[in-house]
């Protein structure tokens, strides 16, 4: 298989209650955008489909424009954390798309990872596809997460009420970890505050 021929779905977690923000995160503006459009707009055009949304604690509106082109998934238990909004996002992915090669998982708080980030990001996973794949900026790991289809059944298996992704990186998965190294420092953002997003 061929790297064109790989079948990458994005996926888009925006289920949290956005308490320290104040307001849905997911609707946040940078530059006159939505992180939530920001982020369809990335997966989009680096060529995941299909493109997910997770909501959760404040349901986004279907026909809102900035997610025209994006498959909207409701988690009524996103209480049990970001695990539960990716288990959710990936049964659905698999069922638009039961060939999937792999899931790209990005945080809708991160709403300046670069597109040539993601590029590269899915190129790396092109070349070694039963592994994880994340970036890393300074030495530091970052998002958005390549999950390889390897590991689909056991990301599904996690216990979201105790554990997380992390649980896998770090034990499992953890020989199938990679990092590719980028110039790009929206990798490690996570916009949480009205502080740090004025500092933007």
């Amino acid at each position: 298989m061929t790297r064109a021929d790989r079948r990458v779905a994005g996926l888009i977690l925006a289920g949290g209650a956005s308490r320290r923000m104040g307001r849905p995160k997911a609707l946040v503006e940078l530059d006159g955008r939505t992180f939530v459009g920001i982020g369809v707009e990335l997966l989009r055009t680096s060529g995941c489909a299909p493109v997910l949304v997770v909501d959760g604690a404040h349901p986004l509106d279907p026909g809102l424009g900035a997610i025209a082109g994006a498959e909207l998934v409701h988690n009524s238990q996103w209480q049990r954390g970001p695990l539960s909004s990716l288990q959710l996002g990936l049964a659905r992915a698999l069922e638009l798309e039961p060939g999937l090669d792999a899931l790209l998982v990005h945080h809708v708080e991160r709403p300046r990872i670069a597109a040539q980030t993601v590029a590269a990001l899915l190129a790396r996973a092109g070349d070694e596809p039963e592994c994880v794949w994340q970036p890393s900026f300074a030495g530091r790991s970052g998002h958005p997460v390549v999950w390889p289809r390897a590991l689909f059944e056991a990301l599904a298996s996690l216990d979201a009420g105790r554990e997380t992704a992390r649980t896998l990186l770090r034990g499992p998965a953890l020989a199938r970890r990679r990092k590719l190294e980028v110039d790009d420092a929206g990798v490690l953002d996570n916009i949480d505050t009205p502080e740090q997003l004025a500092g933007l």
